[in-house]
């Protein structure tokens, strides 16, 4: 069953039994979110009402709102600063999580922020002005960066993050797209999916569900397959 977060508004109700999400006569076991993800998707106050009645549901979420939150570039980059990720792991096992970290700033109105809006000004080529958004085509690079800072309040700031510009070794290789070959320098990355459930206080389930590679030209700065930047990959796996 497809349907808008507002056909969900006006045609759902939760049971006063188990709070199961009931959608013309039928509990809904899964609901998989294929947007929801951008401001544009909440047109009116409905959107975000609907939002609340699922989340509040026996309905496995995917992703649930905490999920979501975990994956936006605020959340990551707070989780960089020492100390907070040892609130969830060991030291030991932060430490090695942090050793993959690229470099995460805040832009707000805190010294850090200030500091790392300062070091935008200086070498901005050097980094990555993110959004809380999902896909591509929302990121601001190089000199781009100068010009959005000098339009936005210290408060404006508040909605982006700062992260170091990684820079992958390049590979030739060729692409295929839209029925044409292309050769060229190009990086890729490497995505693993990962498979959660847990009932609100217990893990039901965790594991590694696969891998997506994405590879695109290396003068294409944005990555998202479906908006069209890269395209899908195989790794090659090599047994040392």
């Amino acid at each position: 069953m497809r349907l808008s977060l507002e056909d969900i508004y006006s045609r759902a109700k939760l049971s006063p039994d188990n709070k199961g999400l009931i959608i013309d006569g039928y509990e809904v076991a899964v609901t998989y979110f294929r947007a929801g993800y951008g401001p544009e998707d909440y047109p009116t106050e409905k959107a975000s009402e609907c939002i609340l009645m699922i989340e509040k549901s026996l309905s496995i979420k995917c992703p649930t709102i905490a999920y979501q939150l975990v994956g936006s570039k605020k959340v990551q980059q707070v989780l960089s600063v020492p100390g907070c990720l040892e609130r969830y792991v060991t030291k030991e096992a932060a430490q090695e999580m942090r050793a993959c970290f690229a470099g995460l700033y805040p832009l707000d109105e805190s010294k850090e922020g200030i500091a790392a809006y300062e070091m935008a000004l200086e070498k901005p080529d050097e980094l990555v002005m993110k959004p809380q958004r999902e896909g591509g085509g929302h990121n601001i690079y190089g000199q781009d960066i100068l010009e959005a800072l000098k339009k936005l309040s210290p408060k404006e700031r508040n909605a982006y993050i700062l992260m170091d510009l990684i820079r992958s070794p390049p590979l030739n290789n060729l692409m295929i797209r839209e029925g044409k070959v292309i050769e060229g320098e190009v990086v890729s990355e490497l995505g693993v999916y990962g498979i959660y459930l847990n009932d609100g206080q217990d893990e039901i389930v965790n594991y590694a569900g696969g891998h997506l590679l994405r590879t695109k030209a290396i003068t294409t700065r944005e990555g998202g397959v479906a908006a069209g930047f890269a395209v899908i990959d195989s790794p090659l796996l090599v047994d040392k």
